[in-house]
């Protein structure tokens, strides 16, 4: 008898590990190397790089599917997009877009891919059904980021030649409104109830508020400055929120840190040094770790978002720009 119950206590223990190690799944940031056709891919459990994966030239922008399965990687000097299948981290497939791909996002529901054409003045929408390219819609002047909207209904696209972001029904593929900024927009965030738009502007060391409903800019947020000009318009860039929307990080590359701004206030509750020129941000999912692309150093700063300090520094390749972090099943 006790055999027996010591048999089933031991299958029922194999079946609840098989089954934890089929779901377990690891969070992993993904970095884009511009200068040397590579992302690097780094395990946010050991806090080391564990690969470098060749993609095409000049990678720009990368994102994420929902389900962890694929990373999709914008090539801006070869005008294609690289498909990378998370689980072996090879490339599976390359998709011709238009001229000068920048940021790219998946739609909520997954199933498409949109690409900002910099250099086409138009936004490629992707099937992920079989990779093929579905539509390209002319969008206005130099689209540089693609953010889709909490309920998947909407995307904004932020057109630096004509100083405004701009909105698509997704449904319709149509342009329905704009938001003029008055200046060259640069990375967007959107709150959780889809209310507020936050956008950093070249020159501008900070953010605005944009409201969504209203179609118009509501606020600002300025960050200390310091004696260095921008003389390239390189003041903020990343910006993210947290989770809970109560916060607001935002990179500085004059400043080389990441500024935490409180949301209801717009004050600064703290400043973090990083590396020079500070370009991406973006957080793992419990909230435990930031992760912050250096271009001018050619590494990535890891910040305990607990202690809000700068906990390892982690070389990738050349020129760092854009990052994702993601759970990826093991």
């Amino acid at each position: 008898m006790k055999r027996k119950i010591f048999i089933q206590n031991t299958l029922i223990i194999t079946l609840f590990l098989i089954s934890f190690s089929s779901y377990a799944q690891t969070p992993r940031a993904y970095i884009t190397n511009f200068n040397d056709s590579t992302i690097s891919v780094i395990d946010l459990n050991k806090l080391e790089k564990i690969a470098d994966i060749v993609t095409g030239k000049n990678p720009h922008g990368v994102d994420v599917s929902r389900d962890g399965k694929w990373i999709a990687v914008s090539n801006e000097g070869s005008n294609t997009i690289s498909i990378i299948d998370a689980a072996t981290n090879k490339v599976t497939k390359s998709i011709s877009v238009g001229s000068h791909p920048h940021q790219l996002a998946f739609s909520i529901d997954g199933k498409n891919l949109f690409a900002t054409l910099n250099a086409d003045n138009a936004l490629s929408i992707i099937n992920t059904n079989g990779w093929k390219k579905d539509t390209t819609i002319s969008v206005g002047r130099n689209p540089h980021i693609v953010l889709p909207s909490p309920d998947g209904k909407l995307v904004y696209i932020t057109l630096e030649g004509d100083e405004k972001v701009v909105i698509l029904n997704i449904a319709t593929l149509k342009l329905t409104d704009e938001i003029p900024v008055f200046g060259w927009p640069r990375i967007p965030d959107i709150a959780n109830d889809g209310k507020k738009l936050y956008l950093s502007l070249r020159w501008l060391n900070g953010a605005l508020v944009i409201d969504t409903e209203k179609k118009q800019v509501i606020n600002w947020i300025q960050l200390p400055q310091n004696e260095k000009f921008p003389s390239d318009g390189k003041a903020s860039h990343g910006i993210k929120l947290s989770a809970d929307g109560s916060f607001l990080f935002i990179t500085s590359g004059i400043k080389n840190s990441v500024s935490i701004i409180n949301t209801k206030t717009l004050l600064l509750t703290k400043e973090i040094m990083v590396g020079t020129d500070p370009n991406w941000i973006d957080f793992t999912n419990d909230g435990k770790y930031a992760v912050v692309s250096n271009t001018g150093t050619n590494n990535v700063s890891i910040i305990d978002l607990q202690k809000n300090e700068v906990v390892k520094t982690i070389p990738v390749g050349l020129a760092p720009k854009r990052l994702k972090v993601a759970m990826i099943k093991n």
